[in-house]
């Protein structure tokens, strides 16, 4: 039986970390790479970002999802509220699919306001270096409680412990609300960097374990490694298409 086709494509915040932020110029960028998803990457500190999300064309690729900025307890409820709302937006203007967040600093009334917008959250496993966030207990209970989703961060999972048996508790828990994968390697020069580009005991364990999760469930794949331009994901999606046997 011939596979599904792979819905694949990257974060563009990358393509905003080089100072690009029309939207225009993305969908350029993921028509180059041959991309069929993207993830947008919202910075309220970034103005100029904040304003392409909300004004800019659509990017015009099958799966869209939204990385919402964190929020903490600290901030008033004015700020907070305006968050959400702002989030909504963006979310609602380009028909995202999921919107991840990192569960580490939000309030979990973060998670019902947004809900309660019609914001299609999902969550997202933390790596070793943050004080919570990984526990599959944890992110279980979140999802259970918010009716969440769930994004599984290979490569964060993969910090946990390189055999990936972790990553495995991860996807056993969190299988029938997982909507899609983060995807990305290591090298000595990036801990964030292309799986083709990586150290090659880590791109082994981390393609091993997409091709795991893909025989039993059908996800997309947003690649979140480093790269500057549209060749270096064209490049990557060949490598992975090529690697599970797409």
């Amino acid at each position: 039986m011939k596979k599904k086709e792979l819905v694949i494509g990257p974060s563009i915040g990358w393509i905003f970390a080089q100072g690009v932020y029309p939207l225009a110029f993305h969908k350029k960028y993921l028509v180059e790479a041959k991309a069929s998803a993207a993830e947008m990457v919202m910075y309220f500190e970034e103005n100029q970002r904040q304003q392409a999300l909300l004004n800019g064309d659509s990017l015009d690729v099958p799966f869209i999802t939204v990385h919402l900025d964190d929020v903490n307890a600290d901030m008033p409820p004015e700020v907070i509220n305006e968050r959400v709302a702002i989030s909504k937006k963006i979310v609602f203007r380009h028909k995202a699919q999921a919107a991840v967040v990192h569960p580490v600093t939000n309030p979990e009334s973060f998670y019902a306001k947004l809900m309660d917008a019609g914001v299609p959250v999902a969550i997202e496993n933390m790596d070793k270096e943050k004080p919570c966030g990984y526990h599959p207990r944890e992110l279980w209970h979140l999802m259970e409680k918010f009716g969440l989703s769930f994004v599984l961060d290979t490569l964060h999972a993969w910090d946990h412990g390189a055999d990936m048996r972790y990553a495995m508790d991860l996807f056993d828990m969190g299988r029938t609300r997982l909507c899609y994968l983060h995807v990305s390697g290591q090298s000595k020069e990036n801990i964030h960097s292309l799986v083709h580009k990586a150290e090659p005991k880590n791109a082994k364990s981390i393609v091993e374990f997409i091709g795991k999760v893909l025989s039993q469930i059908h996800v997309p794949i947003i690649l979140e490694g480093k790269f500057i331009t549209a060749i270096d994901i064209k490049d990557e999606i060949a490598f992975l298409k090529k690697e599970l046997g797409f």
